[in-house]
């Protein structure tokens, strides 16, 4: 049912007169005619009497009218509803963020929302580059920080800064007490192996650089464990081996009993982190925020966003 003939069926019982039903509601009178017509049609019921001062409800008609009323309330409800809807939705930016990224986030949140204090931030952990790509592909998500792998087929990324490779290992080790570590300090250790498919690009990095040094470890895979959740701390307190990992702090008011957390310094461990979002974005906002991380995090021959902006609206 249009609404537009519910609206034209109370103007015209209110002015009992399609002339001056069609003067309140700024439209000509045939158009509103019509409406009518297409109402009685549509509900197989005459509405109006009609008549040369103007029309009478019918009794059919008068039944309705207080029905149309609540209707036409309804609807107008609902399209306010929709509004504000939709005034949030451009207010709003979502944002995925990878394990122990959330400085970096909630530092571009505090810097965008000088400029943008109004925008909202709603965030999802992220877990792995499939399901960030996936969210991103469905319009989930806005924004992604994490590490590699992308497929930028599907989304545009930007490496913004590399991530130290940190091992966790015992605090009872007497590499503990260390500023940092080295691979061939490890060599003697066993490397613990979580799931590959958590971190494909880490993993790949970690085996890379013991095979660069000739070094290899023992390895032991820890189905369900890792250093991201209690089974695998307990394996690394427990002196079972060291996870080599990203996202640890390095320093907390509280921190983890039993194991220590030392960064590597090996040339080349280091891990990028990304920003990635959807190609063809098509929100302003969202590229008002990218020109905040490429502000915090300036990109080499980076196309300015007002210009990508102004591009989208050609």
């Amino acid at each position: 049912m249009d609404f537009r003939h519910i609206k034209a069926f109370i103007a015209v019982a209110d002015a009992l007169s399609v002339t001056k039903a069609a003067e309140r509601l700024h439209i000509s009178q045939p158009p509103l005619s019509r409406h009518i017509h297409q109402l009685e049609e549509e509900l197989g019921l005459t509405l109006f009497v009609r008549h040369r001062h103007g029309v009478t409800l019918t009794e059919e008609g008068r039944r309705l009218l207080e029905k149309a009323r609540a209707l036409d309330a309804a609807g107008t409800e609902f399209s306010q509803a929709a509004d504000q809807l939709a005034r949030r939705e451009e207010s709003r930016i979502r944002i995925g963020i990878g394990w122990g990224l959330w400085d970096v986030v909630n530092r571009l949140r505090v810097e965008f929302a000088k400029q943008h204090p109004d925008v909202t931030f709603e965030v999802r952990d992220v877990y792995c580059s499939d399901d960030c790509q996936e969210h991103l592909k469905n319009s989930t998500l806005d924004v992604v920080f994490t590490r590699p792998p992308f497929d930028e087929s599907l989304v545009d990324v930007a490496p913004i800064y590399h991530e130290r490779i940190q091992a966790v290992m015992s605090d009872a080790s007497h590499l503990a007490g260390d500023k940092e570590v080295r691979i061939r300090d490890l060599a003697d250790v066993p490397l613990l192996l979580w799931d590959r498919n958590m971190g494909p690009a880490l993993y790949d990095k970690v085996l890379d650089l013991y095979a660069r040094l000739g070094v290899a470890p023992t390895m032991t895979p820890t189905p369900g464990a890792g250093p991201y959740n209690h089974a695998g701390l307990m394996l690394v307190a427990s002196g079972k081996g060291v996870y080599l990992c990203l996202g640890v702090p390095l320093t907390s008011p509280q921190p983890a009993s039993g194991v220590a957390v030392l960064p590597v310094g090996d040339p080349g461990a280091t891990i990028e982190v990304c920003v990635a979002n959807r190609k063809g974005e098509a929100s302003a906002l969202v590229h008002q925020f990218l020109e905040c991380v490429w502000h915090s995090y300036p990109q080499p021959r980076r196309v300015p966003v007002s210009r990508e902006v102004a591009a989208l609206g050609a």
